[in-house]
This record gives C-alpha cells, sequence and structure tokens, in this order.
C-alpha cells in the first residue's frame, strides 16, 4: 500500500510512501483525495495543470498539495489521478486528472483545509521515501 491513515489528536495524518519525490507526491495527493472522496468513482476526463515550487522537498510537497486542494475549492472539482514533471530542483509540473463534482456520485467525506508542516520531514526508509503528513480539516 502506498498510503494508511493515522489517528492523530485534530485535524487528520497520513503516513505516504514513494520511490522517488515524483512518486512520493502523487501517492499523497491520491491519499488526499481518498480522504476527500471517492477517487474509484470520478471520471478522468478533465486534466488540470499547474506548478508547485519550493526550497526544500516539504515545501514542494506542501505548497503541491495546496495547490490541488485549491483546484479543488475554487473549480469544485474531483480527481481520480496526478502526474508530476521535475523542471527543476525547486519546480514540478503537475497534472490533476479528474471532473467537475458531481453530488449524485460524488459524496465529499472531509473539507480538508490545507496541509501543514506540523512534523513533516521525508525520510529515507529502505528503498523508500516515506512522510507522515497531517492535514488542517
Amino acid at each position: 500500500m502506498d498510503y494508511e491513515i493515522l489517528d492523530h489528536t485534530a485535524d487528520i495524518c497520513v503516513r505516504v510512501y514513494g520511490r522517488s519525490l515524483d512518486d512520493l507526491l502523487r501517492n499523497a495527493a491520491r491519499a488526499m483525495m481518498e480522504l476527500i472522496t471517492d477517487r474509484e468513482k470520478v471520471d478522468p476526463s478533465q486534466e488540470i495543470e499547474f506548478k508547485a515550487r519550493g526550497e526544500t522537498d516539504e515545501e514542494i510537497l506542501v505548497h503541491w498539495l495546496d495547490e490541488i486542494l485549491f483546484i479543488h475549492h475554487v473549480k469544485k472539482m474531483v480527481f481520480r489521478n496526478f502526474e508530476s514533471h521535475p523542471v527543476s530542483k525547486t519546480e514540478i509540473q503537475g497534472k490533476a486528472i479528474g471532473e467537475n463534482i458531481d453530488m449524485e456520485r460524488h459524496e465529499i467525506r472531509l473539507d480538508i483545509k490545507a496541509a501543514t508542516y506540523h512534523n513533516l520531514k521525508i525520510e529515507r526508509v529502505d528503498d523508500r521515501l516515506k512522510v507522515d503528513i497531517v492535514f488542517d480539516i
């Protein structure tokens, strides 16, 4: 499994794994979207491109997730999948693939406001990266 939901005193926390930073970013976005809705019910009919920047991998991760949340809230969309491509050491080009929210098919489980920096540290564990992400709900 690429992510798991962890108990947290406030908000909600997920542990995400990936073989590379790109993989970690995609898995983090999938985990976040799974908290919001059932990704399997999302038709991958639209693509939205965006960029995320940061001085550290942790900053890139938070900005990446917050960009997806911004698109979700402003454009009223949910996403099934994500693509990421490094532009430079401090910038990622992203793509969110999904559709407009259809309240008859998309139950909104959680209203995530933001990804946080609370105890955020990307670590290498064996052959994978691991990070615990706390979301403000």
